[in-house]
């Protein structure tokens, strides 16, 4: 796949039965990584410009927005759940992806490592951050925590951050003997309907 430098960002945001959850979330992640990439935010409100083009109103479905200085049109895929019960852990130092990037070849290429398990999990420099696809949280029998450094800041993580269900925390691979489960959870998956994986299914946790 190449890549058009004109939309280096994307953005994907839940289509369930018509409505767009966690839009101000998408809104304020978008202005963020324009500004931070070009300078400027975007200029028209996204909830108006989604609501200009048809789109579907029974379902559930990613819609997909590449976008720079412009935005693309909405292209609307079918959206099936897959659960993600193992990780493999991958260590990726000089992986930079703190903005949503249409350019995901180096998160594909970790994500091929992650032989027999559902995803890789990703660590810099001793810390666990994400998985390639989704920010993860883990339990620890009392209360849910997610990495204070992720590759990304979903929108799906900063909701559960505003509602009190998970907290932030610096985890180290050697931490995760300290909990007992994990969810991985992003725009697309939300928090009830993301089912939960055992610590113990997370392959090479000794350090």
């Amino acid at each position: 796949m190449s890549f058009n430098n004109t939309f280096p960002l994307l953005e994907s945001i839940l289509l369930i039965d018509g409505q767009f959850p966690l839009m101000d979330y998408h809104q304020a992640r978008m202005d963020y990584a324009a500004e931070s990439y070009f300078g400027q935010k975007i200029k028209l409100p996204l909830q108006d410009w989604i609501a200009s083009f048809p789109f579907p109103k029974n379902g559930k479905f990613k819609c997909r927005i590449l976008y720079g200085k412009t935005m693309q049109l909405p292209e609307y895929h079918p959206y099936e759940l897959k659960a993600i019960k193992s990780l493999n852990i991958t260590e990726a130092n000089d992986l930079e992806y703190s903005l949503k990037y249409s350019n995901r070849t180096a998160l594909n290429t970790l994500y091929k490592l992650k032989e027999s398990a559902d995803d890789v999990l990703i660590t810099k420099h001793g810390l666990i951050t994400d998985t390639s696809y989704c920010n993860i949280a883990f339990f620890d029998g009392n209360e849910w925590f997610t990495p204070a450094q992720p590759l990304l800041k979903g929108v799906r993580r900063a909701f559960l951050l505003d509602q009190g269900l998970i907290k932030e925390a610096d985890i180290k691979v050697a931490d995760l003997e300290d909990f007992s489960h994990f969810k991985c959870f992003n725009a697309m998956i939300g928090w009830d309907e993301a089912e939960m994986g055992e610590v113990e299914a997370i392959h090479n946790t000794k350090v």
